[in-house]
């Protein structure tokens, strides 16, 4: 994080999750993500909540 590699983060904490609902909630929120990938380089995705770490 510190030398900011990798450029960009996507950590995905959702626990067990089967591979439809991975899906859904990635199309749910893809262009949430996107957006926010543009200023921010760590983001977290869980089934709940997208967080923005600084």
């Amino acid at each position: 994080m510190l030398q900011k590699q990798p450029y960009k983060l996507l950590l995905i904490s959702t626990g067990n999750i089967n591979n439809n609902e991975l899906e859904n909630l990635f199309q749910k929120n893809l262009e949430q993500i996107t957006v926010l990938l543009e200023t921010h380089s760590y983001i977290e995705i869980s089934r709940d909540a997208i967080i923005i770490h600084q």
